[in-house]
């Protein structure tokens, strides 16, 4: 498991997640969430962007830790909020 100090951000796939308010989780406008994303889909948004995304299936996000939804480390290439809408748009 990587740590977050590794030069990298932790992307859960809940920042994407329509169903889901920005209160709860949310980081992206509802125009660009999407149902039900997944981390496989948001990591070939985010290796197409050039981040190297790295898949951790077995992590459970702190708010949510009934579900094993994964996460995605990418690089710090920019802002998170920037790199989140860019993601966001591909996806």
């Amino acid at each position: 498991m990587v740590s977050r100090d590794e030069e990298k951000f932790v992307v859960w796939p809940v920042y994407f997640d329509k169903s889901v308010s920005r209160l709860n989780g949310r980081k992206v406008s509802i125009k660009y969430a999407v149902e039900k994303p997944s981390i496989e889909n948001i990591s070939k948004a985010a290796k197409s962007l050039g981040l190297n995304p790295i898949l951790e299936k077995e992590s459970m996000h702190p708010k949510r830790n009934w579900k094993k939804e994964g996460r995605i480390l990418i690089d710090k290439k920019e802002s998170k909020n920037k790199l989140l809408r860019q993601i966001a748009k591909i996806l």
